[in-house]
Parts: C-alpha cells; structure tokens; sequence
C-alpha cells in the first residue's frame, strides 16, 4: 500500500471541486441579479415617496411602469433583430 489514492477517487473528487465551483459561481451571479434589483426598487421608491400626494405617486409610478415596458420593447425587438441577422447568415453579422 503506497497511501496514494485510487485514479477514480481523484476524477470523483476533480468533479465533485467542479461541482462545486459550479455552484459558487451560481450563486454568486444570483446575489448579484438580486442586489441589482434591490438597488434598482429601492432607487423607484425613494423617488415615489418624494412625491407630494397619493395621487402623484400613482402617475408617477405609471410613468416607471411605461417607461420599463418600452424599454423592454425595444430590448425585445433588439434581440429579434440579432437573432434574424445570426439565423440568415448562419452566423454573427
């Protein structure tokens, strides 16, 4: 007995650390999407509770409802494009 570890323990353990790892690094990428949403809410908050009246805060918070949904309209249509230039010529344009 050499004390060294069988070849199958090693490739076991190589894909248990890529495990692992893999892991990390999605749940890194999780806390990240969830700061950023947080950051991004509390920003819109803060601005609706500036505003003056019950009513105020209701327009101004259809104006952020408006300006998102157009925003990803035109991220939709963005991508739609890029999909269409990569799928015609079998590539990136």
């Amino acid at each position: 007995m050499t004390g060294r570890p069988a070849l199958g323990s090693l490739v076991a353990t190589a894909a248990g650390d890529s495990d692992m790892h893999e892991r990390e690094q999605l749940l890194a990428q999780y806390r990240r999407e969830r700061a950023r949403r947080v950051l991004v809410l509390d920003s819109i908050r803060a601005h609706l509770e500036e505003q003056p009246s019950p009513r105020a805060v209701r327009v101004c918070a259809r104006n952020w409802i408006a300006d998102l949904l157009a925003l990803a309209e035109k991220v939709a249509k963005d991508k739609a494009e890029d999909t269409i230039k990569t799928d015609d010529f079998g590539g990136a344009a």
